[in-house]
């Protein structure tokens, strides 16, 4: 097989350089832009970042004997947010089906007060199973569905309270910052409560708004430019032969975690003008993301052969991802193996630089952590040619046959 270069990286910006540099005249707005928006039957809240308003839900219902049911596997913010404000005893974990796609069984309490759901792979969970036990612990319903299904669904189930999106740069819809939740009207006062209390937050500035994008237009091309993509890979492979240390996994590690994309800490802000206004300008740009993703990943599933989609993809459900990720299984004990294979091909890979398991002991740790260890990202498919996607199931399946 005759070795490409694929012009892509584990990660997409889901915008054009001209989109992309609209974010920064956007910073020029005089106008002031409210924090909220009210629709017919719900308000759409905004924040500095989906973690932002995450948090605040937590301050909100928080209390000394909060009890919460949640999924084991959330972004690392999330996780920790939770064990921050929810003693370890009362967390109880919602056990997932070996496929990690589904409900398998909810813990069984006297009491409950939140119900906190993490979406994984670009597709969502059927959430209907929550129904009885919603109706016997009047319970709220918090949903993280950045990594979810469609943006044409609001929230994936009705008996959801409060849905949670991100607009960062690798997301949909994406305003490089920022995110926004969903509260049905009839809950005015967590409504006024949130409002208020974002509003009290000091505001990010306008020159930190300006840096953060600054720092993002290497990212831009690293992610996006299939010109500078494959001459930093020759420049790499170079440089790899002064000194081995160099690799581009290495580089891809240093950067992702240099990098991330959002602010881990001082987070709690109000949102400035410049960053309203690109979500404002941007909440219905998901269409076309959506659109995209759906056709490179359909072409990349549709490659690979039936016998090895379950073992790479155990949650796939004859749904396309819709995620900016590729997100791919590797038994825990091959990952190091994996990631040494695709490197050696030039192929830009990183493990699971996202998600954590809660750091409480409880009956499916084990399981969980062996799990999440699994996950590695390989190339989005969003940035790449078909032939690209082609070479690289074929990659796969040269792998598969090799530990096999």
């Amino acid at each position: 097989m005759v070795k490409r270069i694929i012009k892509a990286a584990p990660n997409y910006l889901p915008l054009s350089f001209f989109e992309f540099s609209k974010h920064f005249f956007n910073l020029l707005t005089r106008k002031e832009f409210d924090l909220w928006i009210e629709y017919e039957k719900h308000t759409r809240i905004l924040g500095y970042s989906c973690r932002a308003l995450f948090e605040f839900c937590m301050q909100y219902y928080a209390k000394e004997d909060l009890v919460i049911v949640t999924t084991p596997i959330h972004h690392t913010s999330f996780r920790n947010i939770i064990e921050e404000y929810v003693k370890p005893e009362n967390i109880h974990i919602i056990r997932l089906n070996k496929n990690y796609n589904g409900i398998e069984e909810i813990p069984k309490l006297d009491k409950c007060d939140l119900v906190v759901i993490t979406h994984l792979f670009g597709q969502d969970m059927d959430l209907s199973v929550l129904s009885d036990f919603k109706k016997k612990h009047n319970c709220i319903i918090i949903e993280d569905r950045v990594q979810g299904g469609t943006l044409d669904l609001i929230t994936r189930s009705e008996i959801v309270d409060i849905p949670i999106y991100s607009m960062g740069m690798d997301k949909r819809p994406v305003a490089l910052g920022g995110g926004f939740m969903y509260l049905d009207n009839k809950h005015e006062k967590i409504i006024k409560a949130a409002i208020e209390a974002i509003e009290s937050l000091p505001r990010e500035k306008t020159s930190k708004r300006f840096t953060d994008m600054l720092k993002k237009i290497p990212t831009f091309l690293f992610y996006n430019n299939r010109i500078f993509i494959p001459l930093f890979i020759e420049l790499l492979r170079a440089a790899s032969f002064f000194n081995r240390k160099i690799s581009l996994l290495d580089f891809t590690n240093y950067y992702r975690s240099k990098n991330p994309g959002f602010n881990r800490e001082r987070y709690m802000k109000k949102p400035s003008q410049g960053l309203l206004k690109s979500m404002y300008k941007n909440f219905d740009n998901y269409e076309k993301m959506e659109k995209l993703f759906e056709k490179k990943y359909s072409i990349f599933i549709e490659s690979l052969s039936s016998e090895i989609i379950p073992y790479f993809f155990p949650w796939y459900k004859g749904i396309n991802s819709l995620s900016t990720y590729n997100t791919i299984y590797i038994e825990e004990h091959l990952v190091d193996q994996f990631l040494e294979f695709l490197t050696e091909e030039d192929i830009s890979c990183i493990a699971n630089p996202t998600y954590k398991v809660f750091n409480l002991p409880y009956e499916s740790k084990e399981a969980d952590i062996r799990f999440n260890n699994g996950i590695v990202y390989i190339p989005s498919t969003a940035n790449m040619k078909k032939r690209e996607i082609k070479y690289l199931a074929d990659k796969l399946e040269e792998f598969y046959n090799y530990v096999k």
